[in-house]
């Protein structure tokens, strides 16, 4: 198990049984039970969420201070770091909320976890189940491949259209291939030809017979390349570096052709296996002249398997006929077919991919998704501007605002590329995010909070007042008036009454009458 896979790994299985119980006891829904479990995994982190918000108001009155010391010993580093030591001392805490971040994300990590595997956490599925699983759904997406070519009928035939119909012959194609290869290398004694007939159904006899026969092939072209130290699948659909040699020694287009069709399967078949490759796994032949299943350890697995297993075509099957009881018992097909269908929420199948189903309502996961986090991010950002005047400032920067749109545009582009689970998840959390920040910010208002943290300041350090108020003091003057009377003024006070005195002198030379606006003023 990688880093990245135990990161989502350790917070899933907690989270998960609390999905597991909300899915089980509550609602049989997995849509419902995402939006209870988001909302009850947003009140657990609700703590977190006001001590980040108070944190966020205390280390505000001591930005102004750390940018004064930065540009005071802008030269000094050494003198920079001692006074920023001070400032740690009286409270500023220059990584303060890092662990509240921290943590959030271990929650989120947990959350993907979850959300990504049914099998694990709503069903309960032990691994190597999981892994016999996947294997088979590898199988019955290759084999659906060629049931659906053979199985189109004379008269839908005649609506496909012009790519449609070179699609189907070329996969027709390679149905006959593995049928012919079947036939020459793969028969016991006793066993009759088959022909492509055999394609008529989707069977668990069916998808054994694909999968013996690709063994089949993948280990007399292993044999074949001695220097292949792996024999991949991709080996398997494509033309080896021997059969690329023997094909460049062939003079005419038509040989090559030829020797194309003969060597390498066409290029609809070879997509389906790359596309399986990507979903579920993949075989491969190695030095020890076995075959093994290699799954494919990306979390998305799971929802590509209850996809895999529950779609229907067209109504002439549904593909978990081709799953053997071998693999899953008729009790544990019930139970997935019920996960199946409890994964449909308001019309959105949530374990399918936006990008591969962009019909309507499925498009409006992603889109909204991607409109609840640019809403999140716009008032999170407006309410902590508002109390903070120095970050709208930043804020206000060209590169700041385009900063401020590169995760919902990433979260977009995620939602895009995921089951949809996983964006309605993201949408739900959002909105209950923008729900919390509007409440959080009446309850625990940050300008509010700021000024409660700079009368705990003020309070703490009482002699930096005294020492303001006694600078104000030495710039005091003592005058005296016309009767002999002494008082103490301001220095900007004393100046504007010789300036007053002046003016009345003025007006007097000159006969005018003289207004003492200042004094009228006040």
């Amino acid at each position: 198990m990688s880093v990245i896979q135990f990161l989502y790994t350790l917070p899933g299985y907690p989270l998960g049984y609390l999905l597991y119980f909300i899915y089980n006891f509550i609602c049989s829904n997995v849509g419902i039970a995402i939006l209870i479990f988001t909302f009850l995994v947003k009140c657990a982190m609700l703590p977190i969420s006001i001590k980040q918000q108070k944190n966020q108001a205390k280390s505000a009155i001591f930005m102004p201070k750390v940018q004064e010391i930065q540009k005071k010993y802008a030269n000094n580093r050494e003198k920079q770091q001692e006074e920023l030591m001070k400032l740690q001392q009286e409270g500023y805490k220059p990584m303060g909320g890092c662990g509240s971040i921290l943590l959030s994300f271990l929650i989120l990590f947990g959350v993907i976890d979850v959300v990504y595997k049914p099998l694990t956490h709503i069903v309960h599925m032990k691994s190597d189940k999981i892994t016999s699983v996947v294997e088979e759904s590898y199988n019955v997406e290759l084999t659906t491949l060629f049931v659906d070519a053979v199985t189109i009928t004379d008269d839908e035939a005649l609506s496909l259209s012009e790519s449609d119909l070179k699609k189907r012959e070329s996969v027709l194609n390679d149905a006959q291939k593995f049928v012919d290869w079947h036939n020459e290398h793969c028969l016991e004694d006793g066993d009759s030809k088959t022909d492509i007939s055999v394609f008529n159904k989707l069977t668990p006899d069916t998808v054994k017979y694909v999968k013996t026969t690709m063994k089949s092939i993948m280990l007399n072209e292993y044999a074949a390349n001695t220097d292949i130290v792996q024999f991949t699948n991709s080996d398997f659909y494509g033309l080896t570096s021997d059969e690329k040699t023997e094909l460049e020694a062939l003079e005419t287009d038509e040989e090559k052709e030829k020797y194309r069709a003969e060597h390498a399967l066409g290029e609809y078949t070879s997509s389906a296996i790359s596309t399986a490759a990507v979903h579920f796994g993949s075989y491969k032949v190695t030095g020890d002249d076995t075959v093994t299943f290699q799954a494919i350890g990306t979390m998305q697995r799971e929802l590509y398997v209850l996809e895999r297993f529950g779609t229907e075509k067209e109504g002439k099957y549904k593909c978990a006929d081709g799953f053997s009881e071998a693999v899953l018992r008729p009790e544990v097909k019930e139970e997935l077919f019920e996960l199946y269908d409890n994964l449909n929420f308001i019309g959105i199948k949530l374990g399918q991919v936006p990008k591969d189903h962009m019909g309507f309502p499925m498009i409006l996961v992603p889109i909204i998704s991607f409109l609840m986090a640019l809403a999140q991010t716009f008032i999170t950002n407006r309410i902590n501007a508002k109390s903070n005047p120095q970050q709208a400032a930043m804020q206000g920067m060209g590169a700041m605002k385009v900063m401020m749109y590169i995760m919902p545009l990433f979260s977009l582009w995620i939602a895009f590329t995921v089951p949809a689970g996983a964006g309605f998840y993201w949408t739900i959390s959002y909105l209950f995010g923008i729900i919390q920040t509007l409440v959080l910010n009446k309850l625990y208002n940050p300008a509010k909070l700021r000024e409660q943290a700079q009368a705990e300041w003020d309070a703490k350090h009482p002699q930096k007042k005294g020492k303001k108020e006694k600078s104000v003091d030495v710039e005091a003057v003592k005058v005296t008036d016309e009767n002999g009377n002494e008082e103490t003024l301001s220095q900007k006070e004393a100046n504007r009454r010789k300036l007053a005195e002046a003016r009345r002198r003025q007006a007097e030379k000159y006969g005018e009458e003289y207004h003492d606006d200042d004094s009228d003023d006040k």
